[in-house]
């Protein structure tokens, strides 16, 4: 696919770019488009960032609010360090395809971009486990379980699934699960080890947040009065997507898939859902079994593909640049981030992390 916008205001009218900032949609493309294009990387994150309010902004509904004075603080304080000053930003967003934004979702942009108190917003509406456990027990009747000790608690289902209660979590779910889902509802912090049936996906309902799964391992933080819900995986393949109302719905299609040691956060002020890597990665593949362990006057690519196999983390970076780049090194039982502390000092690169991906920067080798 060839990408030829580079200004904020094609960035924004794309269907294809607003699909993966709401999404995560064609990610492997648009990070390799950040990483060929450096330069444009303030100009794609501002993007990003309006995409993001304006999808938040239209949850709001705000009816008496004045256009003219809207359109006119628009104006007046959009940042205008865009690379063109024509069209004008405020031009385009009469033809934005992918929403009609209200004037209440153009009043939330306002204060996202610096209008404190020139127009209020509403609270998002926040979905406690009493709540869940209320509206699904109109449909089914649930046992609940509650560690109160301080050592954990696990939890065997009917299906053979485990769930590992943290202090003070509780737990409801069903004696008996029904035909085509199985569901439960979380407070606090567990670690579930889920049996597979691709049949009957299994889901767990904490807070905002719906996690789906066929059948993996993974630990979820939904304590009630926290600022964020966190779903973290250590093996298998995650859905994760938020719900503003209860309704126990399978909204997939809005989901963020997470693998193992990738992470999603999911703000409660903000409705949004952030993905990275968790703090400590950990191997999914023992040393042992891994092609390669020792690497003499090897392509650092080489040693860089082992690595993705033993984390089960994609590594992206530029294969010219990096084609004269040669190492001699072990892997050993040291942290992900040690290794690519090490081999990035040996051949002058650096790293960082763009959406749970390792993104290596390098001028090349000589």
């Amino acid at each position: 696919m060839e990408y030829k916008f580079f200004q904020m205001q094609d960035f924004i009218k794309d269907d294809a770019f607003v699909r993966w900032v709401k999404y995560g949609e064609n990610d492997a493309f648009f990070q390799a488009f950040i990483l060929e294009n450096p330069e444009k990387q303030t100009i794609i994150y501002k993007a990003s960032d309006f995409i993001s309010k304006v999808a938040e902004a239209e949850k709001l509904r705000q009816p008496t609010i004045s256009q003219s004075k809207v359109w006119t603080a628009i104006s007046e304080n959009i940042d205008d360090d865009s690379e063109s000053s024509t069209p004008s930003l405020l031009s385009k967003l009469y033809v934005i395809k992918w929403a009609k934004i209200s004037w209440a979702a153009v009043a939330c942009l306002v204060i996202g971009f610096g209008l404190k108190g020139f127009l209020s917003t509403t609270n998002p509406k926040k979905i406690s486990y009493s709540e869940l456990v209320a509206t699904a027990e109109k449909q089914i009747k649930l046992i609940e379980k509650i560690n109160k000790s301080n050592t954990p608690l696990p939890i065997k289902l009917e299906d053979g699934s485990v769930i590992t209660l943290a202090k003070n979590a509780k737990l409801s779910y069903p004696t008996h699960f029904e035909a085509n889902k199985r569901q439960v509802f979380l407070s606090g912090e567990a670690f579930f080890d889920i049996t597979k049936n691709p049949k009957k996906p299994f889901f767990v309902y904490s807070n905002e947040v719906i996690t789906k799964v066929l059948g993996t391992s993974f630990t979820i933080q939904a304590f009630e009065d926290a600022p964020e819900v966190i779903v973290s995986v250590k093996t298998g393949r995650v859905s994760v997507f938020h719900q503003n109302k209860i309704a126990l719905a399978d909204p997939e299609e809005k989901a963020l898939i997470i693998t193992p040691n990738q992470q999603i956060v999911f703000s409660r002020k903000a409705e949004s859902l952030t993905k990275s890597l968790v703090e400590s990665p950990l191997l999914i593949k023992d040393l042992s079994q891994l092609p390669e362990q020792s690497f003499e006057d090897k392509p650092v690519s080489e040693v860089l593909k082992v690595i993705e196999q033993a984390y089960g983390v994609h590594i992206i970076y530029d294969a010219d640049q990096l084609s004269n780049c040669i190492i001699t090194t072990t892997l050993t039982n040291e942290s992900l981030y040690s290794k690519l502390d090490i081999m990035c000092k040996t051949i002058g690169a650096s790293y960082k992390i763009v959406d749970a991906q390792i993104v290596i920067q390098s001028m090349g080798c000589n």
